[in-house]
């Protein structure tokens, strides 16, 4: 499961808790520099990598979710496809399946080499209540009504974010002084 994660959201951990109940185990990838997105992340992409690690550990997820740095830690734009066959050397043996949201899978003809992409990996879908029905696996979860961006929005406000973030997310972002904490 990849992600901007600008920053990660108690939205993106639900999704990851009950993702990792389907599967053995699920790698979480922020993305590094994310060439489909009109603007670029706030966060550096080391900040974001950070931050998804420092949630899925204070969320007790460890144990059957791992995150990992491979798109962050690589030089230019961020494609799937090369994250892919990376994780393909890593694990030999392993059956990849990407999760997506309705939104992403609606435009992943246009990711870099696309068509390769959908042929190395299973698609899933997490449907989005009102969303169309995509080509791929659908799987239903009750997304919570968070964004990124509501996020950002409301630390530039200076408003309470508790509810809507880990403890030591919010830590990270005032130390840092992300998104107009400071």
């Amino acid at each position: 499961m990849g992600g901007t994660f600008d920053p990660i959201h108690l939205g993106h951990l639900h999704l990851i808790k009950e993702i990792s109940n389907k599967f053995e185990k699920v790698l979480v990838i922020p993305s590094g520099k994310p060439w489909l997105r009109e603007n670029p992340p706030v966060a550096s992409a080391e900040q974001r990598f950070q931050m998804v690690d420092l949630a899925i550990t204070s969320m007790g997820l460890s144990e059957k979710v791992e995150v990992l740095p491979l798109e962050v830690r690589r030089a230019g734009n961020s494609y799937a496809i090369d994250t892919v066959a990376e994780l393909k050397l890593i694990y030999p043996d392993t059956n990849f399946t990407l999760v997506l949201g309705g939104d992403a899978a609606k435009d992943l003809n246009k990711w870099h080499r696309a068509k390769e992409l959908m042929e190395a990996v299973k698609i899933l879908v997490v449907k989005r209540g009102g969303a169309p029905v995509s080509d791929f696996d659908e799987i239903s979860i009750k997304a919570l009504d968070i964004s990124s961006t509501m996020v950002r929005q409301s630390i530039a406000k200076r408003e309470n974010v508790s509810n809507l973030l880990p403890a030591k997310v919010v830590s990270f972002i005032r130390e840092f002084g992300l998104y107009g904490s400071r």
